[in-house]
C-alpha cells in the first residue's frame, strides 16, 4: 500500500501537526514533543512564506502567534536558545516539561498551541 505526505502548502504542515500532536498523545515523550513544536513553529514560518500571508485574516492570526508566550517559548526551544527536560511518571501516567526554571504541562502547551492554529485552518 502505497502512502504519501505532500508537503506543498501550510495546510499540509498543519495536517502534519496534527499527525505530531496524535503521536504525542499516544506517547508522552521529549521527542514527540519537540517534533511538535518544531512543526508548530515552522508553519508559522510556511504561513508567512506563503500567498496566503497578504490576507488580512493571516496577517491578524499570524500576529496572535507570534506573540503568544508559548509559541515565543517553543521557538526559542528549536532555535535552542532555551533548553528543557522533559520528564514522564509512568505510574502516574502524567509528564511535565521543565526549561529555565519554569515548569509547564506539555499536553496544555501543545493544545494551546494546537489551539492558535485550529480556529484558522477550520475556516480556510
Amino acid at each position: 500500500m502505497k502512502s504519501e505526505h505532500n508537503f506543498t502548502t501550510p495546510r499540509n504542515l498543519f495536517e502534519k501537526l496534527l499527525r505530531d500532536s496524535d503521536r504525542f498523545d499516544k506517547e508522552p515523550n521529549g521527542d514527540n514533543f519537540f517534533d511538535f513544536i518544531a512543526t508548530a513553529y515552522h508553519l508559522k514560518e510556511w504561513i508567512k512564506k506563503s500567498p496566503i500571508s497578504s490576507h488580512e485574516t493571516t496577517k491578524r492570526m499570524l500576529r496572535k502567534v507570534s506573540r503568544h508566550p508559548l509559541m515565543k517559548k517553543c521557538c526559542n526551544l528549536v532555535d535552542g536558545d532555551s533548553t528543557f527536560v522533559f520528564e514522564v511518571e509512568d505510574e502516574k501516567n502524567s509528564a511535565v516539561l521543565k526549561s529555565n526554571e519554569e515548569t509547564f504541562n506539555p499536553f496544555e502547551v501543545k493544545n494551546e498551541i494546537l489551539d492558535l492554529f485550529k480556529d484558522y485552518f477550520e475556516v480556510k
